[in-house]
This record gives C-alpha cells, structure tokens and sequence, in this order.
C-alpha cells in the first residue's frame, strides 16, 4: 500500500507541473499534495513551516504571471491602458478559450487575449495603431514569460519536495 501512496504522490507532482501550460494551477496542486503527505506522514519531513515556503512560492508565481503581461506592455511603450488591457484581455482570452477548446483554448486564448487586450485598450487610447500593435505583442510576450517562469517554478517546488521526501 504503501508503494501505491508513493506512486500516486509522485503522480500528482508531476502532473502539477505538466498541467501549467493548460491554464490549471499546478503549483496549488504541488503545495496540496506535499500538505497530504505532511499529514499522512505526521510532518515528519515535510514541515507546516516547508509547506508555508511552497505557498508563498505559488502564490508569488501566480502573481508574476497575471503581471507580466502587463509590464512588457508598459515596456514596449505601452500606458496604463494597454497595461490594463493585457491584464484583463489574458483573462478574458483564457476564459473564452477553455471552451473552444478546453486544454489548449484555455493557454492559447491567455496570449491572444493578452495581446488583444493591450492592443486594442492602448489603441483606443492612443489611435496609434503602430504602437499599440507593439504594446499587444509586448503583452503577448509577457503572458508567454509568465507561463514559462511559473513552470520553472513548479519544477524547483517539486525538487524542493523530492529533497524532503528522500
């Protein structure tokens, strides 16, 4: 039995990670499967105080990923507008794309809406169309970041536990 709780420990990590791209929150997932097995293991190896570690980690990530968007708008010229605009645009996009096509719309419909969203909230503002196509990709760029650095940050939570566990 105890072989079969390792396996589904070791699963449930994994797919945290693999998850990510597909609009799931895989962090929470990783820091909610250390948390079980804190409990099934009397916090023996993996602490409350670890655990704590792991949640700020998720809940940091989650927040660079909503803004990133956002701030490579504002870098790639973009004003409050367009920084609002790939905010909401990336949620909006991911909303409408999960039922499209619900793994892949969810990831695909956050980088069109993100570069939609800035594009069209900094052209309404500017009716420059040549700066807020580059504000919209900015955007786009930044929500692609967001992705990526929180999946580097999902695979060094799960080396964290793997540690703790071995």
């Amino acid at each position: 039995m105890e072989i079969l709780g390792m396996i589904f420990f070791w699963l449930f990590l994994i797919a945290g990670v693999v998850i990510i791209p597909f609009g799931v929150a895989g962090t929470f997932i990783i820091v909610a499967d250390a948390l079980v097995y804190g409990l099934i293991t009397g916090f023996d190896r993996v602490t409350l105080s670890f655990i704590g570690l792991l949640l700020a980690m998720a809940l940091f990530v989650e927040l660079i990923e909503a803004l990133l968007g956002a701030v490579l708008a504002k870098r790639f010229g973009g004003s409050k507008w367009g920084m609002t605009g790939a905010i909401i645009g990336g949620f909006l996009g991911a909303v409408i794309g999960t039922p499209i096509t619900p793994v892949l719309g969810t990831l695909f419909g956050g980088f069109i809406g993100a570069f939609v969203g800035a594009l069209s909230l900094e052209w309404i503002h500017t009716s420059d169309w040549h700066n807020a196509s580059k504000v919209g990709f900015g955007a786009f760029l930044g929500a692609l970041g967001g992705k990526v650095t929180k999946i580097v940050v999902a695979i060094i939570m799960v080396i964290m536990v793997g540690i703790r566990v071995f």
